[in-house]
């Protein structure tokens, strides 16, 4: 009964760990605010900005672009490399999509610096956008993608959880209260839930391909976002009755 009692705990804190992944996602700039961000002025990825007249100022701060996005494609390289939850796979095709973006970009930043004219860099701070979205869609692929897999990975464990813990009920003498059968059947009804609002989430985020339309790939980012966030609560309420059975038996 303790080693199973065990396993309960462990389901229990791998659920907590889960709640700080989804939190982090949820509690970060998402693909919405970014794409208001990034799709401001459509096509004119200076307009933002009070825009440099002279060729040298227009290089200096594509440059500059340029070197926020490569740090930041560090950063989600790092973060792959360093995930618990991700995939082989998963890992395989974010880096190779990161490498993508940073050669792409270090070839950018090359053809930025030998401009001759500043409709010249104009035009490289367009596909700068439009043809990496480094904070676009690289950044919400990479969270969305790490929150997926370690919801999928809770969902697992709080399922192991739910067997071990029906196994301990059905052996009690009284076979279990009523409200522990309700807590075991809910445990069971939210790990699925879960499972099913992940479902393939994972491949359709990493299908997404960039693009000059920011509204289109928002879109495209919004079911993940949402199923992040639902799965996130079944798996919330799951942990509560694991933790609720785990104090009864």
């Amino acid at each position: 009964m303790k080693a199973a009692l065990r396993i309960g705990a462990v389901a229990t804190g791998a659920a907590l760990a889960l709640g700080a992944v989804g939190s982090a996602y949820a509690a970060t700039p998402g693909a919405n605010s970014t794409a208001s961000a990034t799709s401001a002025g459509k096509g004119k990825p200076g307009s933002a900005h009070v825009g440099p007249t002279g060729l040298a100022a227009a290089q200096k701060l594509a440059t500059a672009r340029i070197k926020g996005r490569l740090d930041t494609l560090h950063a989600l390289s790092l973060a792959v490399e360093g995930s618990k939850f991700l995939t082989s796979g998963e890992k395989g095709t974010l880096g190779k999509q990161i490498s993508s973006d940073v050669s792409g970009l270090t070839a950018l930043d090359s053809k930025v610096a030998a401009a001759k004219t500043v409709q010249d860099v104009r035009a490289d701070e367009v596909a700068m956008v439009d043809d990496f979205r480094v904070y676009l869609l690289m950044v919400p692929q990479v969270r969305l993608t790490e929150a997926l897999a370690a919801e999928s990975d809770a969902a697992v464990t709080l399922q192991k959880a739910y067997l071990a813990l029906s196994n301990l009920l059905t052996k009690q003498s009284s076979i279990g209260t009523a409200e522990q059968k309700s807590d075991l059947a809910g445990l069971q009804s939210e790990v699925i839930a879960a499972q099913a609002a992940i479902g393939n989430e994972v491949a359709t985020v990493l299908a997404i391909q960039p693009g000059p339309n920011a509204s289109a790939i928002h879109s495209a980012l919004a079911p993940a976002a949402s199923a992040v966030k639902t799965a996130h609560a079944d798996l919330l309420k799951a942990r509560d009755d694991a933790e609720a059975l785990r104090g009864a038996l």
